[in-house]
């Protein structure tokens, strides 16, 4: 994905930041001179085993929607994890160590780490809690996950930042603000190939749009709402099934 795009999405949290949740961006200083050259390092390396390191992490980050083109959930660059600190010292207390270069480099690796994890996590359907920061009342709430939701977040289109451009990415930081190279769903293309997404998410989902005569989709408005209405929860699942999913290296050991 080149530069441009990425950074866009700084403009969309930013958005975001105003609209339904209502979060407070802060920009925190990392406290480590040596971030930008482990984040390059990582991002140049293969991709490592998953450890319960990661697991750690990816049970606490913060899943942010981006309102782009017809919007879609993602990481927020600014601030990945959910807690009081700067990433950092989120990262050291939630992994209970004392060493930023570890909890960098974990945290890159993350970075790496979430659409393969997102792409094979197992989660069953039912009520679950979302965290309390999560809305704008700062309350925790339910949210039910469907079935319909684990096929559409397993077949979800990312944009990722890679080994090319993650320094271009890392230049804009500023002396008080950190950038990590996160993830994002495709706000235009968030199922495939189609920027039509309901015809994408229907044939993920079995329930196809019929054809007419001459070959085109017939486009059911009701039918459009409700599957709009299933990606704007998107985001909802999402942060669900980084908090409770099963990785599939678990699954396969389960017998």
């Amino acid at each position: 994905m080149k530069r441009r795009q990425w950074l866009a999405t700084l403009a969309a949290i930013a958005v975001a930041a105003t609209g339904s949740l209502g979060w407070l961006w802060m920009r925190k200083h990392a406290g480590n001179a040596d971030r930008h050259a482990i984040v390059q390092a990582v991002f140049s390396s293969p991709l490592p085993p998953l450890t319960a390191q990661h697991l750690q992490l990816i049970r606490q980050l913060r899943v942010s929607w981006f309102p782009i083109e017809s919007g879609a959930p993602g990481i927020d660059p600014l601030q990945p994890l959910r807690g009081p600190h700067s990433s950092l010292e989120n990262a050291q207390q939630i992994l209970q160590i004392q060493n930023p270069t570890l909890a960098t480099q974990l945290l890159a690796e993350v970075c790496l780490w979430i659409p393969e994890f997102v792409a094979s996590a197992a989660l069953p359907t039912g009520i679950y809690t979302l965290p309390a920061d999560f809305s704008r009342d700062g309350q925790p709430r339910p949210f039910e996950f469907q079935p319909e939701h684990l096929p559409l977040l397993h077949a979800a289109q990312w944009r990722e930042i890679g080994a090319d451009n993650v320094s271009d990415v890392l230049a804009n930081e500023e002396s008080s603000q950190t950038l990590w190279p996160m993830p994002y769903i495709d706000g235009k293309r968030p199922y495939g190939d189609r920027s039509y997404y309901q015809i994408d998410m229907a044939e993920l989902l079995g329930q196809p749009y019929a054809k007419d005569a001459h070959g085109r989709y017939i486009l059911l408005p009701e039918k459009d709402e409700t599957l709009k209405h299933l990606h704007l929860q998107t985001q909802e699942a999402l942060q669900l099934l980084l908090m409770h999913g099963t990785p599939a290296s678990e699954q396969a050991s389960k017998p």
